[in-house]
């Protein structure tokens, strides 16, 4: 099995590159913040570590987290999100090292979407990481558009995450999605015909 990892920024469309790419390629498809809801159910390592941490307060009538109490907490709480996010993090990255681990002997594509691609060690899982890349005009512009943010809030976040430009220089390949949907296909298809066609059937 062969492993891409889907990259980018807020606002760039990463999801939907990545969604688009597990349809052309067939591809099984690991979404890091799903995945962060997966590793939070009960019975799991980070349920235990998370309800023993913030207490009951958070555990709904049937006994999952309730996210929308933990998200309250954190929201205000920097340590708190903080330490959260050093139980998640690990947590997911071994839940997408174990399916990788079940299925390597297998062929095809494995692609994993994550904003924090370099900041949680995942580039190391994948063998090759493509970043989404839309300028930063366009992508305040888009998250105005389809989300409502603030100008300022858009710059916030943008800023809280790895620049584009040092991504640029650690991935493999570059998808631009400053166009239109359209345009995008048409560089994802440019890209899969420079894909390794060995890839589609590593084992």
């Amino acid at each position: 099995m062969y492993v891409i990892g889907i990259t980018g920024g807020v606002g760039s469309g990463k999801s939907y590159a990545a969604h688009r790419l597990q349809e052309k390629l067939g591809a099984t498809l690991l979404i890091a913040d799903e995945l962060g809801h997966v590793v939070m159910e009960p019975r799991r390592s980070a349920y235990c570590q998370i309800v023993e941490h913030f207490g009951q307060n958070i555990v709904s009538s049937d006994g999952s987290i309730d996210r929308a109490a933990l998200a309250e907490i954190v929201f205000s709480d920097a340590r708190a999100r903080d330490w959260l996010n050093q139980v998640i993090h690990p947590a997911v990255i071994e839940y997408i090292r174990d399916t990788i681990r079940q299925n390597r002997t297998r062929s095809g594509i494995l692609l994993i979407e994550t904003a924090l691609m370099y900041e949680t060690g995942c580039d190391s899982l994948c063998d090759e990481v493509w970043l989404v890349y839309v300028p930063e005009e366009e992508r305040i512009r888009r998250l105005a558009s389809d989300r409502g943010y603030s100008e300022q809030k858009s710059k916030a976040i943008i800023q809280s995450q790895i620049s584009e430009t040092l991504l640029r220089e650690k991935v493999q390949r570059i998808v631009p999605n400053d166009g239109t949907k359209e345009d995008l296909e048409r560089a994802l298809d440019a890209l899969l015909t420079t894909l390794d066609t060995t890839a589609l059937g590593k084992g």
